[in-house]
């Protein structure tokens, strides 16, 4: 679908009237509005990047928040006092987040 700025829909046509604002007491003020088109051709198309990023968004919908086959195991080791980590993987972690904390805040 491409939309023309250039475009005047109005032109060499009367301005639609205004909508009649009905009785508050009326037992029809609450019923919802209903708007038609005209022109029942109306359609819309995705490019093929929309139409992916949709699939994506899909897909991760399905993925699950917390990926239990990873966490169970971390949680027994940790409880039962057998998890360790390295000096060496502790400090790699550190230099690795504040590196990319500093290249972050220099954007």
């Amino acid at each position: 679908m491409r939309i023309d700025p250039d475009l005047n829909v109005n032109a060499g046509q009367p301005a639609d009237p205004p909508a009649k604002i009905s009785n508050a007491n009326n037992s029809q003020a609450a019923r919802p509005l209903r708007l038609t088109s005209q022109n029942s051709a109306d359609q819309a198309n995705l490019s093929s990047d929309a139409q992916q990023l949709s699939n994506l968004s899909t897909a991760l919908a399905n993925v699950p928040a917390v990926r239990q086959e990873r966490v169970a195991p971390l949680t027994q080791a940790v409880q039962s006092g057998t998890y360790s980590v390295s000096n060496q993987q502790i400090a790699q972690s550190l230099v690795r987040d504040f590196r990319s904390t500093n290249s972050a805040a220099q954007l």
